[in-house]
């Protein structure tokens, strides 16, 4: 059953908008408005997984950019296949940047779609060709934890070893 049906069946359990806990550096859902949808399956409840709708982008406005992070990353799958497939594009884009304002994804969003890519790569191109493939997206996950400020979210600082731990072992 699709998000879209799934809206139409759903029974809401409560008038008050459901925010998730904010992870380390997200500040994309707090401010959220309570009519907000997402852009792609528009519900504005959470996604199968529990998780509010985000929006950390240039994206202004009660309704610009919202969207759940699984809608995001099947987007992203989505757009990487067809860019594959027409053989034109840059196909690390979905991954990066917000679609709508084309400014890159930041903090926790940005960090999420990173490992999103990795679990994209190890799934559909496995084997020893796939480690020049990870490179960006253990840059990717590098970055994001500088901008969310390990320093301040200390927990980060193992993954950002252990990327980079995986990043070194890729290009061996």
């Amino acid at each position: 059953m699709g998000k879209k049906s799934r809206k139409a069946t759903r029974q809401k359990e409560s008038s008050a908008p459901h925010v998730a806990a904010a992870a380390p550096g997200d500040t994309a859902s707090e401010s959220r408005p309570p009519s907000t949808e997402c852009w792609i399956c528009l519900d504005g409840d959470p996604d199968d997984e529990g998780k509010s709708i985000v929006r950390d982008c240039s994206c202004r406005g009660d309704d610009a950019g919202f969207a759940h992070l699984s809608c995001l990353v099947s987007y992203a799958d989505r757009k990487t296949r067809d860019l594959i497939e027409s053989g034109k594009g840059d196909l690390l884009e979905p991954w990066v940047e917000c679609p709508h304002c084309r400014q890159n994804y930041q903090r926790q969003v940005a960090l999420d779609m990173a490992k999103s890519l990795l679990s994209f790569i190890d799934k559909n191109y496995p084997g020893p060709g796939s480690g020049l493939r990870k490179l960006e997206g253990f840059v990717m996950i590098i970055k994001a934890i500088f901008v969310i400020d390990y320093r301040i979210h200390p927990e980060l600082i193992e993954e950002g070893k252990r990327a980079a731990s995986q990043m070194i072992s890729a290009i061996q």
